[in-house]
């Protein structure tokens, strides 16, 4: 009985925090997430300096092997009311020095039922690649999520760098 209150008691915190980034977020701060938007915000992260970012922030992640720019941008879902819709997320890796090895497994998203999705590859049937100094890739990952405010985390080499809060929304 003790493990189920306090699993209760976990998911409601969870729950909370979800519901107090709704709150505290400015009106129309995820309103930008389509791959092509404008958006040019930049912010610095590393494993000692996580951040967290909204779709189409520019995060330059900065870790021992190299320093790699990445923008995450989604999720696009279809436009038809359910409790749970395939959202793809868009997400665009450059390499600016060094070396940095992407891999499917440090990417993690929190859907809007807080429930953890690990993705198993990208769309394009890859699981891990390394990019070097100048080389680019976009990628999309597709999952389906529950609606709502959710979290996609980028964790290379076991060390969280950035979060991306994002709102799927159905019409």
């Amino acid at each position: 009985m003790y493990s189920t209150i306090k699993k209760l008691q976990s998911t409601a915190v969870v729950l909370l925090a979800i519901a107090l980034v709704g709150v505290i977020t400015p009106a129309g701060a995820f309103a930008n997430s389509s791959p092509t938007s404008g958006l040019t915000s930049t912010l610095q992260a590393s494993a000692k300096h996580p951040v967290m970012a909204i779709p189409g922030n520019n995060v330059i992640v900065t870790l021992p092997t190299g320093t790699t720019q990445v923008v995450m941008n989604g999720p696009k879902v279809p436009q038809i009311s359910a409790d749970a819709l395939p959202g793809i997320f868009y997400l665009t890796f450059k390499q600016l020095r060094g070396s940095t090895v992407i891999d499917i497994h440090d990417i993690g998203i929190l859907d809007g039922n807080a429930a953890l999705i690990r993705p198993i590859h990208f769309d394009d049937g890859s699981t891990r690649f390394t990019l070097k100094a100048g080389e680019k890739r976009s990628l999309t990952i597709t999952e389906v999520m529950g609606i709502g405010t959710g979290t996609l985390r980028w964790a290379p080499l076991n060390h969280y760098v950035a979060d991306w809060q994002f709102v799927a929304e159905t019409a």
